[in-house]
């Protein structure tokens, strides 16, 4: 199956690998997210690193809702390429895109978003994302392997962060935005259910802070195998529907919110 790779919003792994640029990255990708095979220019701000929302349940509080301005512009490309849109309409904040791997491979978006495909995935996997629109931009690019073949469709949108609702107990809840992070976020539970769990569970299961690479490397390396386990909840921040799993899932432990 195709994978994304791009800043995982809970992974300890990736995060330290990617220490040196936790804080330019974390701020570009949190705002940017990639859905994979939920259709075109939905808007859903859905974050990779299993913080998702199954299609009944959308859209969520918080979600990033697209308007669409311009015509869908759809080509067929190999390899690396650029792709021209023509001139941003007024009122366009971001390009919605919708890349579908055509042939086994890697294809990348202009800011470092990364899509894997396999063979099984060819003609069938659908990725979408959407990138703020810069001054004056006109164009965006694929970067993709000579002999990689892609289908890109693309269009600029204007896109709008819709508010979190407020559970009984005064706690936000539903997607992070470009405003934040509400009380209680959406994820998917190991047992397939959808749900919200504590940002302040999921914060405390991340990890430690790093100051290097090299003290990233180590703290993973002693904690190989292990991992965290959360409550996931129903909007109340109450009713337990299943956990969440940050790490080896084979390692973890029930835990419960306080």
């Amino acid at each position: 199956m195709s994978t994304i790779e791009i800043d995982p919003v809970f992974s300890v792994a990736l995060r330290a690998a990617l220490v040196e640029h936790v804080v330019q990255a974390a701020v570009r990708e949190r705002r940017h997210r990639v859905r994979v095979g939920l259709g075109a220019f939905l808007g859903l701000g859905l974050a990779a690193g299993g913080v998702a929302a199954a299609g009944n349940l959308l859209p969520l509080p918080g979600a990033d809702v697209a308007s669409v301005l311009a015509a869908p512009l759809t080509v067929t490309r190999t390899g690396p390429a650029t792709v021209e849109l023509g001139v941003a309409p007024e009122g366009a904040t971001h390009i919605a895109l919708d890349l579908t791997c055509l042939t086994a491979g890697s294809f990348t978006f202009d800011d470092g978003a990364r899509v894997d495909c396999s063979g099984s995935d060819a003609g069938e996997r659908v990725s979408s994302y959407t990138t703020p629109l810069a001054p004056g931009q006109h164009a965006t690019s694929i970067r993709a392997g000579e002999g990689d073949e892609w289908r890109l469709t693309a269009t600029y949108v204007h896109l709008q962060s819709t508010a979190w609702a407020v559970n009984a107990k005064g706690d936000t809840y539903g997607v992070e935005n470009g405003h934040g992070t509400p009380d209680l976020v959406a994820v998917e539970a190991t047992n397939g259910s959808t749900g919200y769990a504590y940002a302040t569970d999921l914060a405390g299961a991340e990890g430690p802070t790093f100051t290097s690479p090299a003290d990233a490397l180590a703290w993973q390396a002693a904690h190989q195998g292990t991992s965290a386990s959360i409550p996931v909840y129903e909007a109340d921040g109450v009713t337990v529907v299943g956990e969440f799993v940050i790490g080896d899932r084979a390692a973890a432990s029930p835990s419960a919110h306080s």
